[in-house]
């Protein structure tokens, strides 16, 4: 006889996620700019997405770091270049 889906309670599996747009940390690689701070949705918040991406701004020329640190501080300083008014989120928040 097959289970009755009715019957069964839900079950988390794995850990949850985390929108880094909403609720963004210390050290997340290549957050949003603005994070936390504006809508997720709205046109300030913005994701530099991974390196070389076309999107809306051109492609950061220069070397890619192995150093995760060195390489979001690049890319960070990259989308703040196209698009001003954007920063980082607070590294005070954690």
């Amino acid at each position: 006889m097959p289970i009755d889906p009715r019957t069964l309670e839900d079950e988390q599996v794995g850990t949850k996620l985390r929108d880094g747009a909403v609720d963004p940390k210390v050290g997340d690689f290549l957050g949003p700019s603005n994070a936390g701070e504006d809508n997720p949705h709205g046109p300030t918040v913005v994701n530099p997405e991974v390196h070389a991406h076309q999107g809306v701004r051109p492609v950061r020329p220069g070397e890619v770091s192995d150093d995760a640190e060195v390489q979001d501080e690049a890319e960070t300083a990259h989308l703040t270049e196209w698009h001003p008014g954007t920063a980082a989120p607070d590294e005070g928040d954690e």
